[in-house]
């Protein structure tokens, strides 16, 4: 079981640095567990995984938990990105040293360890969790093996982010970005330019940030893509269907050239410089990217395949409660995490970053309206939930994603064929949960 865990987490960090989680600040080891001390107080160290403005807003939540009581206090500490706060949990785990609580990426897959207490225990009990409340796509990426192992905080889609100057100096309403991969093509042929006309591109119509496996995985899921079986022992992405949409993906940096070829690491900077016209990114970037762009930013929904619905994947971490022999700690950390989950705390996390609140009915909440009405790129997000789907949360999703990147860099760069990229993938994600199962 310790070795099959420790190869989940190792491709869980792969996976975790290519979804850019956290960022690289610096970081602290900090005590951990949770104690009661001889006058009936409850100390409980929390382990966070976002730095900058996001760090801030989730320190901010736990000194506003602190202050609402005098019963409990808890003590933050952030440790890295996601993948480093997940293989920080890894070794806390061998040495029985974990925090009380701790926000995780692919949060769900610590269950099979027995190191954290199913969150679905708390369903419907007194001062539990009304599950009903809380979009169930949020439970879906919550949830493995059947069961739901973690609470829903910090969670993010994929947005189209576009440079309203450029589109108007195309010819383009800035009003109204493109809802089809169709219309992506369409919009970059005349946002992709050689403005110097020396013979090389200048300025890119579209391109995405460097976890080209989550935007991928939209375009599948957009296109009735099953990734994996119900089983989970085979991947099902080299499908027709599959290969149609990496051929889309291959055609737009090959065919249109409207996508420069292996460059998502720089597209960001480019987007700001005002190289690119549109960005596949993250929505947890929307208060940055509105402070640093020198231009005016849209924001609009993921592109949809042409004739059918869209789907948006879900991002982002979640909370876990660890196990702990004292049922007083265990009690004490739920409370905190109903905090952190709160409809107050949901609104406070998603106007002091891009997330997204995790209930169904935000937005129809007053606070947030009126909020929207002054940040209207912040909205779309949320209008995007209606559309929100969980990729399946598997032990060897680290790995598959981890593949899907390269299958992705292998079209761009003419490497291989659709068909031959994702039949490689298939076959080394399909290797690797075999081994795991044989653990």
């Amino acid at each position: 079981m310790k070795k099959k865990w420790f190869c989940i987490v190792m491709v869980l960090a792969l996976l975790l640095a290519g979804c850019g989680g956290g960022t690289s600040e610096t970081e602290t080891a900090g005590q951990s567990g949770g104690a009661v001390d001889a006058e009936g107080h409850i100390t409980l160290q929390f382990w966070y995984a976002l730095g900058g403005d996001s760090g801030e807003a989730v320190e901010s939540l736990v000194k506003s938990f602190n202050e609402s009581q005098s019963e409990i206090t808890v003590v933050p500490t952030y440790q890295g990105g996601y993948a480093s706060t997940m293989a920080k949990i890894w070794s806390a785990l061998a040495a029985n040293n974990l925090p009380a609580v701790a926000q995780v990426g692919g949060a769900p897959l610590l269950g099979e360890t027995g190191a954290i207490v199913p969150i679905e225990d708390y369903f419907n009990t007194e001062d539990g969790i009304d599950p009903s409340l809380i979009l169930d796509s949020f439970w879906d990426y919550n949830t493995a093996e059947g069961k739901i192992w973690s609470m829903p905080f910090n969670h993010s889609v994929p947005v189209l982010y576009y440079n309203r100057d450029l589109f108007t100096a195309a010819g383009l309403d800035p009003d109204a970005p493109p809802q089809t991969w169709d219309e992506v093509i369409e919009y970059g042929k005349k946002l992709t330019l050689d403005t110097d006309g020396n013979g090389e591109i200048d300025q890119w119509g579209f391109n995405t940030k460097e976890d080209t496996h989550w935007y991928l995985s939209t375009m599948f899921m957009s296109n009735g893509v099953q990734i994996v079986n119900a089983e989970e022992t085979e991947m099902l992405y080299n499908s027709p269907e599959a290969v149609e949409m990496l051929t889309l993906w291959s055609d737009m940096v090959n065919t249109y050239k409207i996508m420069p070829p292996n460059q998502h690491s720089e597209s960001k900077g480019d987007f700001l410089a005002g190289k690119l016209g549109m960005l596949l990114m993250s929505s947890s970037s929307i208060p940055g990217m509105e402070e640093e762009a020198p231009f005016a930013l849209g924001v609009g929904m993921v592109p949809a395949v042409s004739g059918k619905e869209l789907v948006v994947p879900i991002g982002g971490a979640s909370l876990v409660i660890t196990q702990s022999d004292n049922e007083t700690v265990t009690q004490a950390a739920l409370k905190f995490v109903k905090y952190m989950t709160s409809r107050e705390s949901a609104v406070a996390l998603s106007t002091d970053t891009g997330y997204v609140p995790i209930y169904k009915d935000a937005l129809d909440w007053p606070e947030l309206a009126d909020y929207f009405t002054q940040y209207p790129n912040r909205r779309v997000p949320v209008a995007q939930l209606e559309y929100a789907q969980s990729i399946p949360e598997f032990s060897a999703l680290g790995t598959s994603d981890l593949e899907l990147r390269k299958a992705v860099e292998s079209v761009e760069l003419g490497e291989a064929t659709p068909q031959e990229a994702l039949d490689r993938a298939k076959k080394v994600v399909d290797e690797n949960m075999n081994e795991q199962q044989s653990q």
